[in-house]
């Protein structure tokens, strides 16, 4: 049976007045992705928690040498692991993001056994909405950039990690166009970027910023050390 919304919503689209019938449902898709952040993806899909702990124990064996050497191993993960993310994202709110790419994560010293971590995601997306099927393509570029330090335990005296928050920064993420559907209104085009955009922030500071926190967290002092190096002279 044809649902009444549907009908409404094609006679706007006619009508050109489709932009706020549109809004609303970009609303209802980021109210049920937020209730499945608050949820946890990981209960859509098990394989997250599984490369999750890849990762850590990727990166514990890189601490274990003396020197860390240069690998993409740690990226490969990263990459299965946002890629799964984005995976239950899609079926969650019909926004498509894939092509994840992590070309590296770096630890920048700024000081002594201080530094920035800067992990550069790109990635393809592509919104649906009801009746009109793709109807954007889009060119995802996400900065995460968080902190992490070793500062001494006021109480033991020992080392300790300590992890920074992800800034919530607009700018961090980008979007660019790179075909739209032929003969849609430009405000039913911008309300696909925009809705890409709420759905990305959302996992960010939701899903992939506490995850990169947590990833930060497992890992012992001299780990931290190690991948933070030597500041370097300026």
């Amino acid at each position: 049976m044809f649902q009444l919304w549907k009908l409404v919503l094609l006679c706007g689209l006619l009508a050109g007045t489709s932009a706020s019938l549109l809004d609303i449902r970009g609303n209802d898709v980021l109210g049920k992705l937020i209730s499945g952040l608050e949820r946890g993806l990981g209960t859509f899909d098990s394989t997250l928690e599984t490369i999750f702990q890849n990762l850590k124990t990727e990166l514990e064996f890189r601490c274990s040498d003396q020197v860390v050497e240069e690998t993409q191993q740690t990226e490969n993960l990263l990459e299965q692991l946002i890629s799964r993310i984005f995976q239950v994202v899609n079926r969650l709110t019909g926004v498509r993001i894939r092509n994840v790419q992590v070309p590296d994560i770096t630890f920048e010293a700024i000081a002594e056994n201080s530094a920035d971590v800067k992990i550069p995601i790109t990635a393809d997306v592509a919104v649906n909405l009801p009746l009109l099927g793709e109807i954007v393509d889009l060119d995802l570029k996400v900065d995460l950039q968080n902190s992490v330090s070793i500062e001494k335990d006021a109480e033991t005296g020992d080392p300790r990690v300590v992890v920074g928050e992800c800034p919530n920064n607009p700018e961090s993420i980008s979007l660019t166009v790179l075909h739209r559907r032929f003969g849609l209104l430009n405000d039913v085009v911008d309300i696909g970027v925009n809705l890409a955009r709420r759905v990305v922030s959302s996992v960010v500071q939701n899903e992939l910023c506490p995850r990169i926190r947590e990833l930060l967290e497992s890992l012992d002092a001299e780990c931290i050390k190690k991948l933070i190096g030597e500041p370097q002279e300026k």
